[in-house]
């Protein structure tokens, strides 16, 4: 006889099955698994190290690798706009985005908190859109620079360096 699930509703597909294959409960329904105070199944763990290490290539990919993607993008752009603004606020902010995401990956390894997929379309957009947006502050600064410079050379008396020159 087939057993249902008592706290997700899937019906396995053995016939004395001891844990559910959906969500890890004891078909029995004592305890669950992945749940809070519960650790989670091995195929529902996050690697801190991994979760640590993206958000320190960029900041916020950690987050989206937890499955926090409104947070890893807002964390992205708060640390680009602390780097553009102020040094120190983008670093503090880039630190906490690596610190956050290492503590999250741990607590849904252990199941303090909901363990959520990681979706690997969410992250490769969220590359392609911040290369594209680092590029383009890339591109303002470097036009603000230039725009300085060329500013500084154009008001360079040239009728000085004409008579450096030997010419009248």
């Amino acid at each position: 006889m087939y057993k249902i699930c008592p706290h997700c509703g899937k019906v396995s597909g053995e016939e004395s099955p001891r844990f559910c294959s959906g969500c890890g409960a004891r078909m029995d329904g004592s305890t669950l698994v992945g749940h809070p105070g519960y650790p989670a199944l091995a195929s529902h763990q996050k690697n801190t190290t991994i979760a640590g290490f993206c958000s320190s290539f960029l900041p916020g990919l950690g987050q989206v690798y937890n499955g926090e993607t409104a947070k890893g993008f807002a964390l992205f752009l708060l640390t680009l706009a602390g780097l553009v603004i102020f040094l120190i606020p983008g670093l503090i902010v880039w630190l906490y985005a690596m610190y956050d995401a290492y503590i999250i990956a741990g607590k849904m390894s252990t199941g303090e908190i909901p363990f959520r997929e990681t979706r690997t379309l969410h992250m490769a957009l969220f590359i392609v859109f911040a290369v594209i947006v680092i590029v383009i502050v890339l591109l303002i600064v470097i036009a603000m620079v230039m725009s300085t410079l060329m500013s500084q050379i154009g008001s360079l008396n040239t009728g000085n360096f004409n008579q450096m020159l030997g010419g009248t």
